[in-house]
């Protein structure tokens, strides 16, 4: 995880009920899941905010730089966090998701994912049982940061 605390994504959804992703998106997250297994993956979806939703755009795989424990961990290098940054910026968008898979486990955020994660953001967590992703999930740290909150995940048709 990045390791940063105490940051709140302002104006990023925190009241958000809804992310809307393609099939796309949704197929090469849990690929990229799949192909890191068995260690966790990571990596960033971008996109738009519009009202109480998000609408995703596109996945940015990140390579997952943890040097230990990474079927356990993942850290994101801060460079290659900047790096989606500016490609959002870019692109008139902004990060509206840090994906990470869970191999072996729920795809429920867990306490380290809680103690490190962002208020504001939406975390989808891939579970990838032997090898294969079976579910995900959405999920936001509230402005307390005691718990996770579930978002709706809403699969769209891509525009053309």
């Amino acid at each position: 995880m990045i390791l940063e605390t105490g940051i709140l994504v302002q104006g990023s959804g925190a009241d958000m009920s809804a992310i809307n992703l393609s099939h796309e998106i949704v197929e090469t997250f849990k690929s990229h899941g799949e192909k890191d297994y068995p260690h966790e993956c990571c990596g960033f979806i971008l996109g738009q905010f519009k009202g109480e939703e998000s609408f995703g755009v596109e996945y940015l795989p990140a390579s997952n730089v943890k040097k230990n424990n990474r079927e356990r961990r993942f850290l994101i290098d801060p460079f290659a966090y900047q790096m989606a940054e500016d490609e959002a910026d870019k692109r008139d968008m902004s990060i509206i998701s840090i994906v990470h898979s869970h191999p072996d486990h729920p795809d429920k955020p867990s306490d380290f994912d809680r103690n490190h994660a962002w208020p504001g953001f939406s975390y989808i967590i891939i579970s990838v049982q032997n090898g294969s992703a079976v579910s995900y999930r959405s999920w936001q740290l509230k402005e307390n940061r005691k718990e996770f909150i579930e978002e709706y995940i809403k699969i769209v048709e891509e525009d053309k």
